[in-house]
């Protein structure tokens, strides 16, 4: 802050008090405006929606709120009042603001960071049983993998999933699927981003795959798979700060209200105005940070009448609130005779990824059954599992001999009567072909020794084989014909899936309206009278057509003949002197800037309209 507006800081605090130097200056305004109880007194004496809003920005930490966002949890009438109760917190020092492409952002100090808590009116009444999603994100990660593995997801040519693999999956989340059908497509959302951000997915023509980087995860670090997506999801929804999601769900620890906890959770989802005084809320009218922690398994919704009632923080939600680490417990998994297996979602994630490859699961709860027929299985065994991978799997399942002999008999067909493609390694020196015979890291990497020629190499450490025989002092060419394949688009994915976030600026210290100005026109823009290109829908458009015409605006739209294709479109500017709407086809008069005759324009052909606040 510059001298002089220092000195004005310390003339509204202290008065005039002549010639001071600048340290004293600094420390008395410090003094004054960093006092806690300064700070509760004013808040005390506030309006409770002066209250409220000082309580989101404080809740939102780093993220800060914007003006158009914070007017969404007030009435129309109290938008006027917002703008001036912020810029005079601002002045007392309650709040700072900084500008961001041309909006303000207000955030709070961490001097007052627990001063301007509101308490729950009423404690929630967690008298019916809660639903927790405990571990079904894992499964049905596995699941997705599974189906990608076997070739069931494609991808359209813009990169979004195709609506058959869309269907297959939606349909398979039916834990989520009882909630709301919308919870099911955010999860398989959540699922996709976490999948593509992390390159967990490849893409093969229209076809995606599960990478390399994803098996290799699921086989050596699977029990750590949890913890991995609720770290991903930190850097998604919280950029990394851990600590302001715990304060947000220490909040809900005893449980709240599903209203107190949606107004917690808006301040990092403030795209919507909030449903004031509701008892219950349907899932598309929760915070979207909300939704996920439930899909993560860290709360537990109570519902009502098909709708959530309160919130709560679940078991495993504390644990990972107490020791940065979400629990493990141990998974248990059942082989019967008759070929149906129970597996728990609690168990490894990559024992579930070849249970799905393998096998039809019959329903999606905590305990998963799964029915192994010959068809399921062999289709699984083509989608590339190794016979070595399938030994592993049967120590894990520990299957009844019936099934064991059926299992190994199974195996047989496939890989005892398979064509497959080998490297042969020739080694004209015996010498060095007797060493690395007897070399026990060099012969893990081979399929077969063959006395006094050489070795078939086992295709999945081929690369280790030949960096030791380069320690060997041999360098052979090797004509590597390997799949390439390309990342799963992920673009697509993230246009649903991301949050806005202001962007950080420098603190405004001189604090004057223009800012403010600049964010109710950015407001009125966001809405459907704005300056900007929208898209609206019919009941929309007729709206803005009857506001022109009554306002006598000029409107700008492009407009296209939607039964012509080729046609290209163009751009227009004019004025709206007649609406005819009572029967179809629907159509306006228009008179075009520099046109004097009117000429009649069909509603269909509006392709993108906006409102020119100033007449041309």
């Amino acid at each position: 802050m510059s001298k002089s507006l220092l000195r004005d800081v310390h003339a509204k605090a202290y008065g005039k008090k002549g010639l001071l130097n600048n340290a004293l200056i600094q420390s008395e305004v410090m003094s004054f405006f960093s006092d806690k109880n300064r700070a509760v007194e004013k808040f005390a004496a506030m309006e409770p929606w002066q209250r409220r809003i000082l309580n989101l920005i404080y809740h939102s930490v780093s993220r800060g709120l914007t003006y158009n966002e914070l007017r969404l949890t007030v009435h129309v009438s109290k938008e006027k009042e917002l703008r001036k109760f912020l810029l005079a917190m601002c002045r007392d020092f309650l709040i700072w603001r900084s500008n961001s492409t041309g909006a303000a952002v207000y955030q709070g100090f961490s001097d007052f960071s627990r001063c301007f808590e509101i308490k729950a009116d009423e404690p929630a009444g967690l008298d019916r049983n809660l639903v927790d999603y405990g571990n079904l994100l894992n499964w049905h990660i596995c699941m997705v993998l599974s189906l990608a593995k076997k070739g069931e997801l494609r991808v359209n040519t813009n990169g979004t999933l195709h609506r058959r693999s869309f269907q297959i999956c939606t349909s398979a989340f039916t834990a989520a699927s009882k909630i709301s059908e919308k919870a099911a497509e955010n999860e398989l959302s959540l699922i996709f981003n976490f999948l593509t951000q992390n390159d967990w997915l490849e893409q093969e023509n229209s076809l995606l795959y599960p990478s390399e980087k994803a098996t290799e995860f699921l086989k050596t670090s699977g029990f750590r798979l949890r913890q991995y997506v609720l770290s991903w999801w930190l850097n998604v929804r919280f950029r990394g700060d851990a600590v302001h999601c715990r304060q947000l769900l220490n909040e809900l620890a005893k449980g709240r209200s599903v209203s107190e906890a949606a107004y917690l959770f808006w301040v990092m989802d403030p795209s919507y105005r909030v449903l004031e005084s509701s008892k219950h809320l349907a899932w598309d009218f929760l915070p979207r940070p909300l939704r996920e922690l439930w899909l993560l398994g860290l709360v537990k919704f109570q519902f009502q009448s098909g709708k959530v009632s309160a919130v709560v923080v679940s078991g495993a939600g504390k644990e990972w609130m107490e020791t940065s680490v979400v629990p493990q417990p141990e998974g248990n998994v059942s082989m019967l005779p008759n070929f149906d297996m129970v597996v728990s979602t609690d168990t490894s994630p990559y024992l579930l990824f070849l249970v799905s490859c393998l096998s039809r699961v019959k329903n999606d709860e905590s305990f998963l059954c799964f029915n192994i027929d010959k068809e399921g299985y062999l289709a699984g065994l083509k989608s590339g599992i190794y016979e070595s991978e399938m030994e592993q799997f049967f120590n894990w399942i520990k299957p009844p001999e019936n099934v064991l002999s059926t299992f190994r008999e199974w195996n047989s067909s496939f890989y005892g009567a398979r064509v497959s493609t080998v490297r042969l390694l020739k080694i004209d020196d015996l010498k060095i072909l007797s060493e690395l015979a007897r070399f026990p890291h060099f012969m893990e990497c081979t399929e077969e020794y063959i006395p006094g020629y050489g070795f078939i190499l086992n295709p999945k450490l081929e690369h280790k084989a030949f960096e030791i025989l380069e320690s060997f002092g041999y360098c052979p060419f090797v004509d590597l014909s390997a799949k390439v394949r390309d990342r799963a688009p992920t673009e697509e994915w993230r246009k649903d899936f991301t949050i806005a976030w202001p962007e950080s600026g420098k603190p405004d210290y001189e604090l004057k309206d223009d800012i403010d100005e600049a964010s109710i026109q950015s407001a009125l823009n966001s809405t459907k009278y704005g300056s900007v290109y929208q898209k609206l829908d019919t009941f929309d458009l007729v709206k803005v057509l009857r506001y022109a015409k009554m306002a006598g605006t000029f409107l700008a739209a492009k407009v296209k003949d939607p039964a012509k294709r080729a046609e290209k479109e163009r751009e227009i500017v004019f004025s709206v002197h007649a609406l005819h709407l009572a029967r179809a086809p629907l159509n306006v008069d228009i008179q075009e800037r520099g046109v004097e005759s009117m000429l009649p324009l069909p509603l269909s052909f509006i392709q993108e309209i906006k409102v020119l606040q100033k007449n041309i």
